[in-house]
């Protein structure tokens, strides 16, 4: 019996096809898929992150460990439950800032779609003032930002900066996540809520814009 700790060990090793089969095995099981998600195929992507800042690890490496989690994201995504929660008419923008990573994010919008919430997916490498243009045009109730490598921090100050000085900061809330953030580091920015986990983003969502779970 596949365990979500031979999951982590095979998205760790950068091994696409037996991931993806520990995945299938896992979800016929009956596990959780936010729990295949997070403690599985992250803390997998994770673990390869961990060994490349220890330079223990190199880019190529990390590119193997996003093909690998890539593998088993649509088995994921097609067992999660769809169609429970009816549509609350918030909108979020959603990007990663500077950086083309994507997994995280991508994994914050899927997570947000389900919860009710429009996504406004605006990818990668984004600048401060994408965000805020995009927030603008579509209308936005929050902007979600990922940040994944350490250059995007000071960008990220940046972002909140530009949303003062446009007079809109307390118009749009934002959040935070990534690889790089903690609580402390978003609390000091003054972010509205920071996520551990992609599954914080629809919690932070819905306490922030006060819609009932």
């Amino acid at each position: 019996m596949a365990t979500i700790a031979d999951l982590r060990q095979k998205v760790s090793e950068t091994q696409p096809k037996p991931a993806e089969a520990v995945t299938r095995e896992l979800l016929a099981e009956g596990f959780d898929p936010i729990e295949i998600l997070e403690e599985g195929v992250m803390s997998g992507l994770n673990d390869v992150g961990n060994r490349f800042a220890a330079k223990k690890a190199i880019v190529l490496d990390l590119v193997r460990a996003g093909v690998t989690a890539k593998t088993c994201i649509p088995l994921i995504e097609e067992a999660l439950p769809r169609g429970e929660t009816p549509k609350n008419k918030k909108k979020v923008v959603l990007g990663t800032l500077l950086s083309q990573h994507n997994i995280g994010k991508n994994l914050v919008g899927t997570l947000l779609s389900i919860g009710g919430f429009e996504v406004v997916d605006m990818g990668e490498k984004n600048a401060p003032w994408d965000f805020y243009e995009t927030a603008e045009k579509s209308g936005a109730d929050m902007i979600a930002v990922s940040v994944v490598f350490a250059p995007a921090l000071e960008k990220f100050s940046e972002l909140l900066g530009l949303l003062e000085e446009t007079d809109v900061r307390t118009k749009y809330p934002v959040i935070v996540g990534g690889g790089v953030t903690t609580q402390k580091w978003a609390t000091e920015q003054g972010a509205d809520g920071w996520g551990a986990q992609a599954k914080d983003g629809v919690d932070l969502a819905r306490s922030i814009l006060g819609i009932g779970s």
